[in-house]
């Protein structure tokens, strides 16, 4: 601000006469904070009573302002400004939040040459108590001032103005005043009436969800409350603890550990200290990213329980899950309560069963219900009648086996998960369902037993199907490499005849996964001589192997002449996609692979 100033020697500022009156209260029997705000009296009241401007400035237009505070919730009904002589124009009030909200504005008018000039509110606006907000009012050319009277808190009543760097400004009318010179008042005032004592709650805020859930974030929303005098924030609470206090219906919270179970809910608050009862639980559990985007990423120390520390696992009996826990899990298992609960990302609904750090003995076979087997060693065979609506999850497991019914045997879970999982000697053998995921897994499966006639894929699944995403794994068929070793697919997406009436692939995804060569087994058998719609084949790498004699005839992508490749154009109107798909090493690293298993220097 410009600081020279002429002196304003005839000013006359009209004297504001206040009587307080002191309204008795029972100690014994209110709260803290209806004694506060009993203590008021009715008002009105503003922060400047007999204060005098010393000088008239002129300038630019310019927005200033005060920033201020009231010891007890209540209306403002009334924006103030002190206009010195020879200032014009219009002339808008505004009240801010101390982050820079804008919460009110109006114009003034009828104004007087000079001297305080008031506007009525056409809606009173409420404040809470103990919360810093911001008045302003712009400057066309000229406005009054004193120097360093900012510098301590001048208190009317509950009122009082923030004592050091106030009376702000900012060469631009309308915007936040955040500057400050010398403590300047520039006589930008409010009139406020307090409220007596509300003992009445706000209500329940509803709905809580939580989405974009990473290793160290989730974003929680909820649907508003409602109160007698206004909500002036929400409380958001963390197993219990108060995390934040915010103003707004979602907010992020971050800083969370990966791979740790936290549980959310929310309270709404007034003015007066009063608060709601407590939102709906949300359960989530973060992600155990290591913040990988890509298979190649992947190491042994992220899958498996070792991916989230646990290790030690106690031994306990597999057998047919029906939708409640096996006798014999004890205190491993756990039901997921209501509203339901997001685990490593996933979200599983009210009444899953949750069994961790278990060394499952034999097979579970889930014929019902929602099971996630979490943090443990086992096999799993979803195999829900159709209908049922249960799922399965591995999560975080050492597996043997994991397999999926199919509509051909009148089989379909709602869905199956596999994530962060370990199979240092198998593969996802039988996979016939829907709604199949499989991401960030280390799968290496073993050769076949010599002479069994045995053929082994990493995930094989049989066609029509719909629904299945195999993305950022890292794939590679273990030693003995051999005509005789059985190995088949890395990703075998075959055709075994229809599932009622289908016998191709709807939206699949297969996208950033490391495939390791061998002379032995393909890495990739996309679906070939069936129909595929909605299929996405993109950013996989492939490590390039030695026993490789033709760049375009190697085992990275199975091709068979005779049978019709899916057609990947852009214009096909089958909204198939076939991109980024390359060598990741050797003497065509960066060399894009085609679906017709041809290298190229240029994509599809």
């Amino acid at each position: 601000m410009k600081k020279t100033s002429s002196v304003l020697g005839n000013t006359l500022i009209p004297v504001l006469s206040i009587t307080l009156l002191l309204a008795g209260c029972k100690r014994d029997l209110d709260s803290p904070a209806n004694e506060k705000a009993q203590l008021a009296a009715a008002g009105p009241y503003t922060v400047f009573t007999t204060q005098r401007p010393a000088s008239t400035d002129s300038d630019t237009p310019v927005e200033l302002g005060m920033k201020f505070k009231s010891t007890a919730p209540g209306t403002i009904t009334k924006f103030k400004y002190f206009k010195p002589a020879g200032e014009t124009g219009t002339h808008i009030g505004r009240l801010w939040s101390a982050s820079g909200v804008l919460l009110k504005s109006a114009t003034f008018t009828n104004e007087k040459d000079t001297g305080w000039q008031t506007v009525v509110l056409d809606t009173p606006f409420h404040i809470g108590a103990d919360t810093t907000y911001v008045i302003s009012v712009n400057a066309v050319t000229k406005y009054a001032a004193t120097g360093g009277e900012m510098g301590a808190a001048i208190t009317n009543g509950p009122l009082s103005s923030i004592a050091g760097n106030n009376g702000v400004y900012v060469y631009k009318a309308g915007s936040f005043p955040t500057s400050s010179y010398n403590n300047s008042n520039y006589y930008r005032d409010i009139e406020f009436v307090p409220r007596q004592a509300d003992s009445i709650a706000p209500t329940t805020p509803g709905n809580l969800t939580a989405s974009n859930i990473t290793g160290s974030d989730v974003t929680l929303s909820w649907s508003a409350s409602t109160d007698d005098v206004g909500v002036t924030g929400y409380e958001i609470y963390s197993n219990g603890t108060l995390l934040y206090t915010v103003t707004t219906t979602s907010f992020s919270v971050s800083g969370l550990n990966q791979g740790t179970a936290y549980s959310f809910y929310v309270k709404a608050k007034d003015g007066y200290g009063n608060r709601s009862a407590a939102s709906n639980v949300v359960n989530i559990t973060t992600q155990n990213t290591g913040g990988i985007t890509h298979g190649s990423q992947l190491t042994t120390a992220m899958v498996g329980p070792a991916g989230i520390s646990i290790t030690s696992l106690t031994t306990v009996p597999g057998g047919t899950f029906t939708g409640k826990a096996l006798s014999g899990w004890g205190s491993l298992a756990r039901t997921v309560g209501a509203g339901g609960e997001t685990i490593d990302g996933f979200t599983f609904p009210a009444g899953t069963v949750v069994l961790q750090g278990a060394n499952v003995t034999s097979e579970i076979t889930v014929s019902s219900g929602w099971l996630v087997l979490r943090g443990s060693k086992g096999s799993l065979l979803a195999n829900h009648p159709t209908g049922d609506g249960g799922g399965v999850a591995a999560l975080y497991c050492e597996l043997t086996a994991f397999n999926t019914g199919g509509r051909k045997w009148n089989m379909q879970p709602a869905a199956a998960i596999v994530n962060r999982c370990y199979f240092p000697h198998s593969g996802l053998e039988n996979v016939y369902s829907d709604h199949v995921t499989v991401t960030e897994c280390w799968i290496t499966p073993d050769p076949a037993a010599a002479g069994s006639g045995d053929h082994i894929d990493g995930i094989q699944t049989w066609g029509g199907q719909y629904y299945l995403n195999f993305s950022r794994n890292h794939m590679e068929f273990n030693g003995p490499y051999g005509p005789d070793a059985g190995l088949s697919g890395l990703i075998g997406m075959y055709s075994d005849g229809d599932q009622n009436g289908y016998d191709g692939y709807d939206h699949v995804t297969i996208n950033n996964n490391y495939f390791i060569l061998h002379g032995y087994g393909v890495a990739l058998h996309a679906p070939l001589a069936v129909p595929v719609t909605n299929t996405t084949v993109t950013g996989n790498r492939w490590k390039w192997s030695t026993d490789a004699e033709d760049k375009d005839y190697t085992n990275a992508v199975y091709h068979n002449p005779s049978w019709s490749i899916p057609d990947y154009n852009a214009q096909s109107g089958n909204n198939n996609i076939w991109k980024d798909n390359r060598w990741a090493d050797g003497p065509y690293m960066n060399q894009f692979l085609l679906p017709n298993n041809a290298t190229s220097s240029t994509d599809l």
